[in-house]
């Protein structure tokens, strides 16, 4: 019985060690095992628009002028009242800077920006004035504001379509406002507030 268990205990280890050396052999490759996976980014619709909250409009000084409007010969009573032609208010009108019933543009470049994601890759910008923005005053002094446009320097309008150009400031798309001003009614200098304008961005 001795014999048997010393037998059995001896082949035993000789399968152990031969397990062993197998398992050390195979251990002493190069095993690897790979796989591919699909990656898919949903990029969500995104604007951000960029804006001036305030503008001022500084107007350059015009030229201060003194027109010879020519000869004139007018009766003089003797209490100081004068009668025939007299100057008229047309005949004023060649200096440089005339605004007496007319509407003036002006144009202000690089006032908004826009950047983003749409679906098509594209934008609408609309600019709109809202209830009582249209009068600049100053007491009874009043400058109208109308006929508002964007642009992107391509196309303009109360409303453009635009290249959205992705969400990096460096391809954001850059654009302008132009409006006209009245200055019919406007008879004093000084700062004239209260003109609004709404400008919108949205993907399309």
């Amino acid at each position: 019985m001795l014999y048997k268990r010393i037998i059995r205990a001896t082949a035993a280890c000789i399968l152990l060690a031969a397990f062993t050396g197998t398992a050390f052999a195979q251990g002493g490759g190069k095993e690897s095992s790979s796989g591919t996976a699909k990656v898919t980014a949903n990029v969500p619709q995104f604007i951000v628009l960029h804006y001036y909250s305030s503008l001022t409009l500084n107007f350059e000084t015009p030229t201060s002028e003194a027109l010879d409007e020519g000869d004139n010969t007018m009766s003089v009573s003797w209490d100081g009242k004068a009668t025939g032609d007299q100057l008229s208010t047309a005949s004023l009108m060649d200096a440089k800077l005339e605004l007496d019933g007319t509407k003036t543009t002006v144009k202000m470049p690089n006032v908004w920006a826009i950047r983003g994601f749409s679906k098509s890759g594209n934008a609408e910008v609309t600019v709109t004035i809202p209830s009582g923005g249209d009068v600049l005053s100053l007491d009874e002094s009043k400058i109208g504001m109308s006929n508002v446009k964007v642009n992107d320097g391509k196309n303009s309008g109360s409303s453009i379509k635009t290249n959205l150009g992705g969400i990096a400031k460096s391809s954001a798309t850059f654009g302008g406002i132009e409006l006209d001003l009245d200055f019919s009614k406007t008879n004093r200098s000084g700062s004239h507030s209260g003109g609004q304008y709404t400008i919108t961005a949205s993907t399309i």
